[in-house]
């Protein structure tokens, strides 16, 4: 297990445990830095802080951003920003808008693709989360429609799919613009999803001030790992890495901590945090 996992879901987004869960666990598996990281949500921080401090663990404010770049999806890891800064407050509430209409929309398609659902129960499933793809398909499965999530992302809800509906995103650049502004710093999510161009992306993104990228993510081999912290060095930029837990039993899925992210690289990537960050923890340095 590593000792450093920066990329984690809780039920403030799509992952289906609570913020406190998330932290017993990843302190239950010898995790000690880490960051919780929802889709444009900071609402399960505050939880997530109160067992961080019980249990001596150093979390960093963290925050998971969809941006477009060109026909691209591009995850964008934000850390270290002040989540009480009311410029992404503002942005947060702007993006939970957006995902209740998007919400409203798939549900009229599913509708008439014979598979009908209510969006009140949509928003029941999510609760306080932001609400997205991951509840629509919980709801799906709740009425029999499909036997799992990954099901209901196969059939209608994924990229290209019936009820793939669009939303409005930030373009990276204003992400990275804003998370800089707010004392944070950027790192580029599992950057090969980005599709065939990431090589091409990546160098864009730097140019715009990517801090880093994930280069030590979930079940990457070691070559992968391996392309991805040479590519990092000849961009300038840094590494970080994170399991991407959600919690939804997907085939790829792995333990809290389960990451190819040696302590040394972790070292790194926390001097990084508290040379530039304006919050790079809100719990005690003291914590191991």
């Amino acid at each position: 297990m590593a000792k450093g996992d920066f990329h984690l879901h809780s039920t403030a987004s799509d992952g289906v445990r609570s913020p406190s869960w998330v932290m017993e666990t990843a302190y239950a598996n010898g995790v000690q830095l880490l960051s919780l990281t929802d889709h444009d949500s900071t609402e399960g921080l505050a939880e997530a802080r109160e067992v961080a401090e019980r249990r001596g663990l150093r979390l960093v404010p963290g925050i998971e951003l969809s941006t477009d770049l060109g026909p691209s999806d591009v995850h964008l890891l934000a850390y270290g920003f002040d989540p009480s800064s009311e410029a992404i407050q503002s942005f947060l509430r702007w993006q939970r808008e957006v995902r209740i209409g998007r919400v409203e929309k798939i549900v009229a398609i599913l509708r008439d693709e014979g598979a009908p659902i209510e969006t009140s129960r949509v928003f029941e499933i999510a609760g306080e989360a932001s609400v997205g793809r991951p509840h629509v398909a919980r709801a799906l499965v709740e009425r029999g429609h499909v036997a799992s999530v990954q099901e209901a992302f196969d059939r209608w809800l994924a990229d290209g799919k019936a009820a793939a509906v669009p939303r409005a995103k930030l373009s990276p650049q204003d992400a990275i613009d804003l998370i800089h502004r707010e004392g944070g710093v950027v790192f580029s999510a599992h950057p090969v999803f980005i599709g065939r161009m990431y090589l091409e992306a990546l160098e864009q993104l730097a140019g715009w001030g990517l801090d880093g990228l994930e280069a030590y993510y979930k079940n990457w081999n070691e070559e992968q790992v391996t392309e991805l912290v040479m590519l990092a060095g000849k961009l300038g930029i840094a590494c970080s890495g994170g399991s991407d837990y959600h919690g939804l039993g997907n085939p790829d899925e792995i333990a809290i901590g389960h990451i190819p992210f040696p302590d040394t690289a972790v070292d790194r990537f926390v001097a990084l945090l508290e040379e530039r960050c304006a919050v790079p923890f809100v719990t005690p340095k003291e914590a191991p």
